[in-house]
């Protein structure tokens, strides 16, 4: 047997394909048993529009030599199969003494001439060709032509009664012609033929020289590409919920003519040994396959796509590079921002002119109590927050806290935060809301505040007219007690009242920020002591 030693190491390799028990069950009953095999190694199933290429897994060659299989053919088309053809990067359709009709087993049917190929008369006539002996004479196939010829190199080991070479002696109703070379393989492609045709619905089998073990074709590489949340490519990354598909792309000299599903799956390992997702399959036309059907519902985390393609009789199986695409699901962060100056912090503050502030992120979310990265601080000019008024300034981020923003002391006017934060490995970036938080730059004025005083005042209630520079007309006023706001409105009879009834005996800042008609902003602070100790409400009395 010409290929026993180059198979061997072969079939070490892949004991279970090569050497499957002879009582294993068989995944396809269009074969018959033969020697080793109790049915078909593979099976093509040919549809209208693509020929469909299985194989099983526990069956391997039939022949202990190990370099012959069984194919099967199943006709799921619309009508008569009369021929298909077959390639593969071997010796597809070498010849040699361990045909179906040459087994201890052979195949049903197996009957040979009175005498072989050498004129010699054979042991048994009608009887099965015994088993490693020299060429047998054969029936004929049914509708072998008569002057079949091969090309050169490839010898037939049977004659007809005429002495017209026998092709077919690997099958009951079938005969092989243009048989030739398919890439650096002499007798790599062949046409099978079938007579009488197989009909619709119907099926049939034949045996192969040797088995395509990387499949019929020619070699093929398949590559992938993730699209997800408006990005796509080798390696994206998405929030958590966002649909994720994979397209794969298949390459090689018979891709474009190959057919058939490509699988999609997602591990969580990049050795594709844990499978957390299975992505369907799509249809391979032209070369590419997919979408694949989208997967949502991955937690935070990295993954792995693999897409599996399982070979046409034009392209061998490929499966992508485990590692080659990555998706990175991130956790969902929100970015809110607290500003602090003039010893008053929140949402909207008005401090005067020179006064330092500063502003603070924190960034929540399901897995922001172990989030790092970093934030970065911009104070803009406008509401929309596309003027900014300086240079970006960052701090580091940690557990969900981030260090405060450099101090600004911009001029009088208003003026709007908004912090970026940079995500890390499993939090999603995120931005605070542009006009969330605002800050007013207000010119400093004497709105008529009593000067500042570290005596206790036993008066807790006063008038204030606040007065305006020339020319200007004050027609609002905001009073903040340490920071919270006590009082807005219009100033009636041009004066307002500041209260610091009912607030217990310490220290506070009043500040008092008037606004003009013109929308012009001024502001007075000034410190107040109280010595009076405050009433509690809801404590109760002595009894």
């Amino acid at each position: 047997m010409r290929r026993i030693a180059v198979l061997a190491s072969v079939c070490a390799a892949l004991a279970l394909l090569c050497f499957a028990p002879a009582g294993a069950s068989a995944a396809f009953s269009q074969c018959p048993a033969v020697e080793l095999d109790s049915g078909c190694q593979f099976l093509v199933t040919v549809t209208d529009s693509e020929k469909i290429v299985e194989s099983d897994p526990a069956l391997g060659p039939f022949d202990p030599g190990g370099d012959d299989t069984l194919i099967g053919i199943q006709n799921n088309s619309s009508k008569p199969l009369s021929s298909i053809a077959f390639s593969a990067e071997i010796e597809l359709f070498g010849f040699e003494f361990d045909g179906i009709c040459q087994m201890t087993k052979p195949a049903p049917g197996c009957k040979v001439l009175a005498k072989n190929t050498l004129g010699t008369p054979t042991l048994k006539p009608g009887e099965p060709c015994p088993p490693e002996t020299e060429a047998c004479g054969f029936e004929p196939e049914g509708g072998e032509p008569p002057g079949l010829t091969f090309p050169s190199g490839v010898f037939a080991v049977g004659e007809l009664a005429n002495e017209d070479p026998v092709s077919g002696y690997e099958g009951p109703t079938s005969y092989f012609t243009n048989i030739g070379p398919f890439g650096s393989f002499a007798t790599g492609s062949g046409v099978v033929n079938f007579s009488p045709a197989v009909p619709v619905g119907g099926h049939t089998y034949f045996s192969l020289e040797s088995p395509p073990v990387g499949g019929f074709g020619s070699s093929a590489a398949l590559g992938t590409t993730l699209s997800g949340g408006g990005s796509s490519g080798a390696s994206i990354s998405v929030l958590q919920g966002t649909a994720v598909t994979d397209t794969a792309t298949l390459s090689g000299a018979g891709a474009a003519g190959a057919t058939g599903p490509v699988s999609f799956n997602v591990y969580s390992d990049p050795g594709c040994k844990t499978l957390v997702a299975a992505a369907g399959s799509a249809k391979l036309a032209s070369g590419t396959a997919g979408p694949s059907a989208a997967v949502s519902s991955l937690a935070p985390g990295k993954y792995y796509w693999q897409a599996h393609y399982a070979g046409s009789l034009s392209a061998q199986a490929a499966t992508s590079v485990c590692g080659s695409e990555v998706l990175t699901v991130l956790a969902p962060t929100t970015t809110t921002t607290t500003q602090l100056g003039g010893g008053v912090k929140g949402p909207k503050i008005t401090v005067p002119v020179g006064t330092p502030v500063t502003d603070t992120a924190t960034i929540a979310g399901s897995l922001a109590a172990s989030s790092t990265g970093t934030v970065s601080y911009v104070l803009y000019k406008d509401s929309k927050c596309t003027v900014a008024v300086g240079a970006v300034s960052a701090a580091a981020e940690s557990k969900g806290v981030a260090g405060p923003s450099a101090a600004v002391k911009p001029a009088a006017g208003t003026y709007y935060w908004k912090a970026s934060y940079s995500g890390d490995a499993t939090n999603a970036p995120s931005v605070s809301t542009c006009g969330a938080e605002i800050l007013v730059v207000a010119k400093k004025a004497n709105l008529g505040l009593v000067a500042n005083s570290k005596k206790c005042l036993s008066k807790r209630r006063f008038i204030v007219h606040p007065r305006a520079p020339k020319g200007v007309k004050l027609v609002k006023v905001e009073e903040f007690i340490n920071g919270k706001l006590v009082l807005s409105g219009k100033l009636s009879k041009r004066h307002t009242t500041v209260s610091l009834r009912g607030l217990p005996k310490g220290t506070y800042k009043v500040e008092l920020i008037a606004t003009s008609s013109t929308g012009q902003t001024y502001e007075d602070t000034r410190t107040f002591h109280t010595c009076v100790k405050g009433h509690h409400k809801g404590k109760k009395g002595k009894k």
